[in-house]
């Protein structure tokens, strides 16, 4: 038993790293994360704030963590045509997300005449949003495997 308890851990610290060679992220107790010279953490407003540690300063601020952290990659080497991709996608996701949980909840309430217009509402939104989530997880792919 205690063989086996051993492996696992040699496993468990191969494992962490493996990832930590191939995703140089540190997690934070607060749930923020340490991406080279770049912290994302949550803001107030719960968006995600990408900060340059070394002068503090807020660069930009992000719906979703995985586009703040790809954002803190493409600010790292300098892509700033990546960072306006990654902010453009965040927001396109952001507004069909919301546009369909407001429908969804209208859907309910609706009457007869307003039910096939929120429906056919709904349903494009949920076909936009799960478009712009797949090309957010590509893109997140592509930048870190």
């Amino acid at each position: 038993m205690k063989k086996s308890t051993n492996t696992i851990k040699d496993l468990a610290s191969y494992f962490d790293a493996e990832l930590q060679q191939k995703l140089p992220i540190n997690i934070l107790p607060n749930g923020s994360l340490l991406y080279k010279n770049f912290l994302v953490r949550q803001l107030p407003n719960q968006n995600w704030g990408v900060y340059n540690t070394s002068n503090k300063d807020l660069i930009n601020q992000y719906h979703l963590k995985s586009c703040a952290l790809m954002a803190a990659n493409a600010y790292h080497h300098r892509f700033f045509s990546k960072c306006s991709e990654i902010k453009e996608l965040d927001n396109s996701y952001w507004s069909n997300y919301t546009d369909f949980m407001i429908s969804k909840n209208y859907i309910k309430s609706s009457n007869n005449e307003q039910y096939p217009i929120l429906l056919t509402k709904l349903e494009e939104c949920d076909y936009r949003a799960s478009l712009y989530k797949n090309r957010i997880s590509k893109l997140f792919k592509n930048t870190f495997v």
